[in-house]
């Protein structure tokens, strides 16, 4: 028995993403409640899971703890990852904060011009 971790099909991609609401395209109903069982699982359990059905395990824990993670599940999908975008001005200058606001809008100028 091998125990080297499959790589993940392009479609587990796009099942896993769409749960997210991240792109991709809808499973059937076993697999969403399969992907959803993953994604709401304890530690012990979502190992178990993984373990029986490790595709979906990988890329479920792929998109929730890996910084990088959708994007990556977006290659593999074949889904242009999406541009970077302020939350509020939805300009594509960076850098961005962790709130996935530009400089600019997360340290707005006050009225009376004095910072």
């Amino acid at each position: 028995m091998s125990t080297k971790r499959p790589s993940i099909p392009a479609e587990v991609a796009a099942h896993v993403l769409s749960h997210f609401g991240r792109g991709g395209y809808p499973a059937g109903d076993w697999t969403e409640a399969l992907i959803s069982l993953i994604d709401r699982a304890d530690m012990v359990n979502r190992a178990k899971l993984a373990t029986t059905f490790p595709d979906y395990g990988d890329a479920v824990l792929l998109a929730k703890y890996d910084e990088n993670g959708i994007a990556v599940l977006q290659a593999i999908a074949g889904i242009p990852a999406a541009k970077l975008r302020c939350l509020r001005c939805r300009d594509e200058d960076g850098p961005f904060t962790d709130e996935q606001l530009c400089e600019a809008c997360d340290r707005p100028m006050p009225l009376d011009g004095v910072a």
